[in-house]
């Protein structure tokens, strides 16, 4: 199927697909950068770092007045972001170590044996 100039026109004049429209797009573009924000930190955030990081994808998908303004969105978003970052990198470390995990039946009689004097065996 050909599309002729009047058709190429018309499709320039509307942009978005039906049901869509500026805002629904805007909200669908956060929605995906916050989502590979998230995955790419982990699954382990709190209330908090969610927040801050809703807060920093909003910097980020703004729509700046001027470059000076374009480049205070920019740093200010990736500052939130590395923040939200060492918080958790500081929270792992922080993290006690796992249990070790309980003796088997056969290194109990081991040890008692070793208790004992020496391996009877």
């Amino acid at each position: 199927m050909q599309v002729n100039g009047l058709e190429k026109r018309l499709a320039n004049l509307r942009p978005y697909q039906p049901g869509e429209n500026a805002h629904t797009r805007k909200a669908a573009e956060r929605a995906r950068l916050e989502s590979e924000i998230i995955a790419e930190l982990g699954a382990d955030l709190t209330a908090s770092d969610r927040l801050e990081l809703s807060h920093a994808v909003e910097l980020l998908t703004r729509r700046p007045r001027d470059h000076v303004d374009a480049v205070r969105c920019s740093n200010a978003g990736s500052r939130i972001i590395a923040k939200v970052r060492t918080r958790i990198k500081q929270r792992q470390d922080n993290k006690p170590p796992p249990a070790l995990p309980a003796a088997t039946d056969f290194e109990r009689e081991m040890w008692a044996d070793l208790q004992k004097g020496g391996d009877k065996r």
